[in-house]
């Protein structure tokens, strides 16, 4: 019990944070990203509830693509929410910095479990990132960056490890880089935490959907997309532990243009809260990457 009490408390990342109580640092997240989104749909031109499936949570929003150029690159985010909580509809807080960069800005949504389990929302991702492809190219975009915050990042890296995904994809070229926002790269751990409850991996599972337990397969057709990995200061030690091993086997793996850094007094939720902000420094790292798609 000692062992998976450690586990729950490593895996809980409201209990690091040192801008007050779990319970409030959740709350405040939660209030904080609504109020952001809302105003966000109110000041940028949007395109909502895309279907990409027949399922209910099978749906994007799109932002600035109506006064955007054709060629604008796009920024595509994917929330966390431990796969099992948190929405689309609440995660647009990262688009009017976007937006003022000329960047059009796609907000996936996906199901949830325990409605669906881990892999299906690994294929969901799949199917969506195929469907943003296929609309950037034909538009003319230049560039198409994805980034994932907690689970989110998990489901981002996820397309790193599927080489049947990518020899079907024909927009592949397209995609320039990923930024990884405290993630989540190994969920073995997860099997002996309440955050499985949910999930109901096995052992066997939790190995194919662990993206550093998938590296034994050709990544030759990925490996010149570049990627960012942040993680919080105030960040559980495991988040940190798994970003920066994650990190070190895709520069093993032959991954040209890898970046990791754990971002000063930050927490598992103002790293992504403050997004909103033009002048932060992960709004301008991710201002950085799509320049470096020009060069």
């Amino acid at each position: 019990m000692g062992i998976e009490k450690k586990l729950e408390d490593e895996y809980s990342p409201s209990k690091w944070s040192r801008r007050g109580p779990a319970d409030w640092v959740l709350d405040h997240h939660v209030k904080l990203v609504t109020q952001v989104s809302t105003q966000v749909k109110q000041e940028v031109s949007c395109q909502l509830d895309i279907p990409y499936g027949v399922r209910e949570g099978e749906k994007f929003d799109i932002f600035g693509a109506e006064e955007l150029p054709k060629d604008a690159p796009v920024f595509v985010y994917i929330h966390g929410g431990y796969w099992q909580a948190l929405d689309r509809s609440i995660s647009a807080y990262s688009v009017s910095p976007q937006h003022k960069a000329g960047h059009v800005v796609a907000i996936v949504g996906y199901d949830l479990a325990p409605k669906v389990g881990l892999k299906e929302i690994t294929l969901e991702i799949q199917l969506v990132v195929s469907a943003i492809l296929k609309w950037a190219a034909e538009r003319g975009s230049r560039s198409v960056v994805i980034a994932g915050h907690s689970a989110g990042s998990h489901l981002a890296a996820m397309l790193l490890h599927d080489s049947e995904w990518q020899n079907k994809e024909p927009h592949l070229n397209l995609l320039h880089g990923m930024v990884h926002i405290s993630g989540v790269f190994d969920v073995v751990p997860l099997i002996e935490t309440t955050m499985n409850l949910p999930l109901n991996l096995d052992s066997e599972a939790a190995k194919s959907l662990s993206p550093l337990r998938c590296f034994s397969q050709s990544m030759e057709k990925v490996r010149n997309v570049k990627q960012l990995l942040v993680v919080g200061e105030n960040d559980p030690p495991e988040f940190k532990r798994q970003t920066l091993t994650y990190a070190q086997a895709l520069m093993r793996a032959g991954f040209t243009d890898v970046h990791c850094k754990v971002m000063d007094a930050l927490d598992h939720f103002d790293i992504v809260e403050k997004l909103q902000e033009e002048e932060y420094v992960l709004t301008r790292l991710i201002v950085q990457l799509f320049s470096s798609a020009q060069l």
